[in-house]
């Protein structure tokens, strides 16, 4: 049950260190806590699809570009429409009750996934996932800034972020080992039942923060709000370089357990939880790295939340692109895994310098903005276009092997399955070039980092 003295005084300042009694400080941890578990849940039911889908491809009978028009635009399109009026309503409202119906919402159409029939069920099913999601992130990021001074806020939102790593190793390895004994349906019908129970408590035991500023009598139109962050050059180049990331990131989340099944003959519960090692394992580690490392170095050197990530980027770019080539199977995990180190440092500082130079009526929609690029290149590019390659690439694979399409589809052929892996291994180096381009971008951004950040401070 709620605290009655948390209900009757409205919003809590909750980011007064000072003067903390005990109870104000459990408060203020269990709010971490319950913002974290409930982005992990976000992460659980985004990417058990990716751990489950070479099974709901041979159920629902699909392709590789299917795979990807589920995992990719059926998300990212309504996800980045409803992001903006669900920010809009949160610089305004009451965000904890935002985020526990987004959670709600999203955990009901997860369910849902688990009874889809076919292709349109499935693609509506995740397209409705990605309506609730879209309230988690934006409201989450101005309920925390109001929460941390702007000296810890990285370290803050590097907290929040590192649930979506921890969220992977639950997805891969839960995910996979529940899949693996029950089945696909089964693994989102409980995924969806969780969810529910988190927001039911998230919604009675989290209290609404106070806002670090008043709002203004005078709001600013949806217009005049995103011109206003994006005349600002560094967060419109880091919002993009984000985006472009986001093309192979999430490409890699969504075939890496198809690639280890196909490429290296793994089980799907040995795949997940390699799965797991390179995205959550890792991310974990270096997601929590970051976020310090970011905070205290800005002291000597302001341009590190543009520089670590360009360098991180560029790292792993490389790596993952190596990685997907080679034919043993211990050596392409541990370069993953090498390249997954440098994956983990852009997020956090892009959500962080978002916040950095948003005023703080401005900042759920800050965090919208940023998630909807993210959205539309990363998640609307990314797993289609290498669906798609790895479709082509596979079929000239299996063309030059001298296989009919119907010998095929009439019965396993080595040499098929050989030729879907191989489409796939060139369709996912191919998008590790996006790292590399997104590095650049985070480069260029540094040149206006620290001006754009004092213009905020000045106004």
């Amino acid at each position: 049950m709620r605290n009655p003295s948390i209900v009757d005084a409205g919003p809590q300042p909750i980011a007064e260190n000072a003067s903390l009694s005990a109870g104000r400080r459990s408060l203020l941890s269990w709010t971490i806590v319950a913002l974290f578990l409930l982005n992990c849940l976000n992460y659980i039911d985004r990417l058990l699809f990716s751990v489950a889908q070479e099974m709901i491809k041979v159920d629902l009978h699909l392709s590789d570009f299917q795979l990807g028009l589920i995992g990719g635009p059926a998300f990212a399109i309504l996800y980045t429409v409803f992001s903006f009026p669900i920010a809009r309503a949160a610089d305004r409202g009451r965000r904890v009750g935002i985020i526990a119906i987004s959670l709600t919402l999203w955990s009901a159409m997860t369910a849902f996934c688990g009874i889809a029939a076919n292709f349109v069920q499935m693609l509506v099913g995740r397209a409705a996932v990605s309506i609730g999601e879209a309230g988690c992130t934006p409201a989450s990021h101005s309920l925390i800034s109001d929460a941390f001074p702007a000296q810890r806020r990285t370290t803050a939102i590097a907290i929040f972020a590192v649930a979506g790593p921890f969220g992977a190793i639950v997805a891969a390895v839960g995910g996979g080992a529940l899949i693996a004994a029950y089945e696909w349906r089964t693994a989102f019908l409980i995924c969806g039942m969780a969810g529910i129970v988190m927001a039911l408590l998230f919604r009675a035991t989290v209290p609404e923060p106070l806002r670090s500023e008043p709002r203004p009598h005078h709001t600013a139109s949806f217009i005049d709000t995103g011109r206003q962050l994006l005349a600002r050059r560094s967060f419109a180049l880091v919002a993009v370089a984000g985006g472009v990331a986001g093309i192979g990131s999430y490409a890699n989340q969504q075939y890496m357990v198809s690639f280890l099944m196909r490429g290296h003959g793994l089980s799907l519960a040995n795949a997940s939880a390699l799965m797991g090692l390179v995205i959550g394992g890792v991310g974990i580690v270096f997601t929590l790295l970051g976020g310090p490392m970011m905070d205290l170095g800005a002291r000597r050197y302001p341009r590190i939340k543009a520089w670590l990530p360009s360098f991180g980027l560029l790292w792993c770019g490389a790596l993952y692109a190596f990685a997907f080539q080679i034919p043993t199977v211990g050596l392409a995990v541990a370069l993953m895994v090498l390249g997954s180190m440098g994956q983990h440092f852009y997020m956090p500082a892009m959500y962080a310098h978002g916040q950095d130079v948003a005023p703080p009526h401005m900042r759920a929609m800050a965090s919208a903005v940023i998630i909807a690029t993210s959205s539309i290149l990363g998640y609307g590019l990314g797993p289609p276009l290498i669906g798609l390659a790895s479709d082509i690439l596979g079929e000239s694979a299996r063309v030059s092997a001298g296989i009919s399409l119907a010998e095929c589809a009439k019965r396993a052929v080595a040499a098929c399955e050989a030729a879907s892996a191989q489409g796939l291994r060139l369709s996912l180096s191919l998008g590790s070039c996006f790292f590399i381009l997104a590095a650049g971008l985070f480069a260029w951004a540094s040149r206006w980092v620290v001006a754009d950040v004092h213009d905020h401070d000045r106004h």
